[in-house]
C-alpha cells in the first residue's frame, strides 16, 4: 500500500461513443497512482481533484 494520497480522475471518452461526443465525463474514480488506471479503448482520464468533471459534464483538453 501507497502512503501517497488519492486523488480523483475524472474518466471520460476520447472518441465519439454513441450517442455521447468526445469529452463526455462517464465516471469518477478515486486512485491513489499505484499500478495503472486501467480504460476502455476511447476513454481517457484526467486528474481532477476540485471535481470540476462530474459524470455527465463535458471536459475540454487544453490546447497548446
Amino acid at each position: 500500500m501507497s502512503d501517497t494520497t488519492a486523488t480523483v480522475y475524472a474518466i471520460y471518452y476520447s472518441v465519439q461513443t454513441g450517442p455521447h461526443a468526445p469529452g463526455y465525463v462517464w465516471n469518477n474514480v478515486l486512485w491513489n497512482g499505484d499500478g495503472s488506471l486501467s480504460l476502455p479503448e476511447g476513454s481517457a482520464s484526467v486528474a481532477d481533484p476540485d471535481r470540476k468533471y462530474l459524470i455527465g459534464s463535458a471536459y475540454t483538453a487544453p490546447t497548446a
